[in-house]
């Protein structure tokens, strides 16, 4: 269903608008914070495992399914964080000295 350039909130987006749902009435449906949802939808706030759980059970997928369109999401942007590159260059690698 994911894939490898999606993200978690484009996922909730097109899952939103298959099922003609929006983030107000998913958030009653599985009793979570309907602010959650949205700031999920525009991918400025993570899918827990509280949400996974929930979204899973909701759109018959797996929580694993969930939390693992967050973590490739989270390393795509790690991997384009120029920063997080130069810090990473400068840590050695385990038994070596």
């Amino acid at each position: 269903m994911a894939k490898k350039n999606q993200t978690p909130g484009s996922i909730l987006l097109g899952l939103l608008d298959k099922y003609g749902l929006n983030c107000n009435r998913l958030s009653k449906e599985i009793k979570c914070s309907q602010t959650a949802l949205r700031l999920i939808s525009l991918d400025k706030s993570r899918i827990t495992t509280s949400i996974a759980l929930r979204l899973a059970k909701y759109f018959g997928t797996k929580p694993e399914f969930w939390l693992l369109a967050q973590m490739n999401y989270d390393l795509a942007k790690a991997a384009n964080d120029k920063s997080l590159a130069r810090s990473l260059k400068n840590i050695p690698k385990a038994g070596r000295k």
